[in-house]
């Protein structure tokens, strides 16, 4: 095989989705002097959100990892779990499963799948049966959607609360409907070269009315101030508070994980160009793999699900395989990375505590996987040349980039 030649450019796995016209239209907004901390322009993206997701509640915090922290928390001061035992998937982010041990609740580490990278479903059903958690907490890995029709069956089997964890995934769906509204609770993050930006940023999504609330309160210190008036009043009946006392009375250990305005602002901006940078994601994934098939392993996702991801992740054979096709990748250019966190249960947070989980997909994504790029600025031809490179790595015959 011929030597692959690239442009000088370089093939980044984020870019930013900020524009230069997004900025003067934030800028302008900004020289009218409008209020910058939470308030009326965050509830209005909420508003939007939810719309745009289709729940009810949306919930705007200054990142999904303080969303991930929320959503526990929620679940935690409603009541709506007793023992606080949950089981957390292997794949992830760190700040999913954090929150379990900052709050003291009991975390049960599941394998992964692999027709997903999400939670196996045969090993969650069999920690089900044997630990009957309170919860679980899935990510839908990447923008691959979990087959969430069996895990919704094994919901109403076993009776468990499910939080979401969407931070990478906005727009991937599973048989026609979007992820983020199966769950009771779910979280999507607005960092840089996600879907879309609002510089740090992240919202909690749900259709249950008390879960909203406690997700108001907190969000806000735990204090009443932000609760709907109705709701308000009914906390200062239960307590007996004066209403001069009631905007600064505290009802359950919160947070300050407010957003700005500021970044709500840069959140109704990208979310009018959200389905488009969706759009082009989708079809930059589905090149991928056909370009891929048999070269090195990924996620195929299930027939009729839609792949909205953030990066491509290909598993290689081996650690030495990897290195060699990582090492074509930087030799062209293109920026790669290992799989996220690979398996959680091999890093010293978990492993200090608990003592290392080992399973057989977690195991071979901590040693085998690496991203390749997939965002808005990539077009189909560019992703082409990317795989060119890969499966030139993967058969020794990689040249240099010219």
């Amino acid at each position: 095989m011929s030597s692959t030649v690239f442009h000088s450019q370089r093939y980044d796995l984020a870019v930013d989705t900020i524009s230069d016209a997004d900025l003067t239209e934030l800028m302008d907004w900004m020289k009218a002097y409008p209020r910058l901390t939470m308030a009326d322009v965050t509830r209005e993206f909420e508003a939007a959100w939810a719309r745009w997701l289709g729940v009810k509640y949306a919930v705007m915090c200054n990142s999904g990892s303080s969303a991930n922290l929320l959503m526990y928390a929620a679940l935690e001061t409603s009541r709506k779990v007793a023992a606080k035992k949950i089981v957390v998937p292997t794949t992830g982010w760190a700040t999913t499963l954090m929150p379990a041990l900052q709050l003291g609740w009991q975390p049960i580490m599941c394998e992964s799948d692999a027709r997903t990278f999400g939670m196996d479903l045969t090993c969650l059903e069999e920690i089900l049966k044997r630990e009957r958690p309170d919860a679980i907490i899935l990510v839908q890995v990447l923008g691959v959607p979990c087959d969430m029709t069996a895990l919704l069956a094994l919901q109403k089997k076993y009776g468990f609360k499910i939080m979401e964890d969407c931070c990478a995934s906005h727009g991937a769906r599973h048989q026609g409907r979007l992820v983020g509204t199966f769950g009771d609770l779910s979280s999507f993050s607005f960092y840089y070269g996600h879907h879309m930006s609002t510089v740090e940023g992240g919202v909690v999504c749900t259709d249950d009315e008390q879960l909203y609330f406690h997700l108001l309160m907190g969000r806000s210190h735990g204090w009443l101030k932000d609760l709907p008036p109705q709701e308000a009043a009914r906390y200062m009946e239960l307590y007996k508070v004066d209403p001069f006392r009631a905007p600064f009375t505290f009802v359950v250990p919160g947070y300050n994980l407010r957003p700005t305005d500021i970044n709500a602002k840069l959140g109704l901006i990208q979310l009018r160009k959200l389905d488009a940078t969706i759009e082009r994601r989708i079809a930059n994934h589905k090149i991928y793999q056909q370009q891929l098939q048999g070269v090195v392993d990924f996620a195929p996702g299930l027939p009729g699900d839609i792949i909205s991801s953030i990066s491509f992740c290909a598993l290689a054979q081996s650690s030495e395989e990897r290195r060699r096709i990582v090492t074509a990748l930087d030799e062209h250019k293109i920026d790669t990375r290992i799989f996220t966190a690979g398996n959680l249960g091999r890093h010293p947070f978990w492993s200090d505590r608990y003592g290392t989980f080992s399973a057989p997909m977690a195991d071979r994504l901590y040693h085998c996987g690496f991203f390749l790029p997939n965002n808005q600025s990539l077009l189909g031809a560019d992703v082409e040349k990317i795989c060119a490179v890969v499966r030139a790595a993967k058969q020794g015959t990689v040249g240099n980039r010219g």
